[in-house]
């Protein structure tokens, strides 16, 4: 991940393929997801992570 980047290149396809990828890996929880998302990328407003989530297909929230 580029920190440099603002919140207006970070796209939201970048944010939900990046969740995705976290809850894939088995090793993240849908409970801490948009924790995990908002500490990866700080630049972006916490209304964009959680509209991201809110889009996320329900089969990868079941855990």
């Amino acid at each position: 991940m580029d920190e440099d980047k603002g919140d207006e290149l970070i796209t939201d396809e970048e944010i939900s393929a990046y969740m995705v990828r976290q809850l894939r890996s088995g090793r993240v929880k849908p409970a801490v997801l948009v924790v995990l998302t908002e500490k990866n990328y700080p630049q972006v407003d916490r209304e964009r992570i959680i509209r991201c989530f809110n889009a996320l297909d329900s089969t990868y929230l079941k855990g």
